[in-house]
């Protein structure tokens, strides 16, 4: 469950599992999502994130030139629950994976190999 300054309730969305093991560990303090980077609509779980060292809050991971981390990020993590944005408020999210063991198929987008690298505790298993 996401978290926010706004009172709502929402239905079950989802139902997708990227787990491929029991074993998993999350981040321990949470994530703050910067709705702004993200803007509004659903941030799908699998998406790949990171801390902006420079605003303390997690982004949506990209690269710019592939195989080379971008300058700046720090704390690469999966998340495991899909999240509502409005695009303006911050979200703070508890499931974000940092060890453990993911269907890479399943995510919507596949980890870059400096992705894999900055975090190697997350093993990414080819769906069957």
């Amino acid at each position: 469950m996401a978290y926010n300054l706004q009172t709502s309730r929402e239905a079950f969305v989802g139902g997708k599992n990227i787990l491929a093991s029991e074993h998993v560990q999350f981040i321990e303090v949470g994530a703050t999502l910067d709705a702004t980077v993200f803007g509004a609509g659903t941030i799908e779980l699998g998406t790949l994130i990171a801390r902006n060292s420079s605003t303390g809050k997690f982004e949506p991971y990209n690269e710019t030139t592939e195989g080379t981390l971008e300058p700046g990020f720090e704390d690469f993590g999966v998340l495991n629950i899909d999240v509502k944005s409005d695009g303006e408020n911050d979200i703070i999210v508890g499931e974000v994976i940092v060890r453990g063991s993911v269907y890479v198929d399943k995510m919507p987008a596949a980890p870059t190999s400096a992705f894999k690298a900055a975090n190697d505790n997350i093993r990414y298993i080819p769906a069957r």
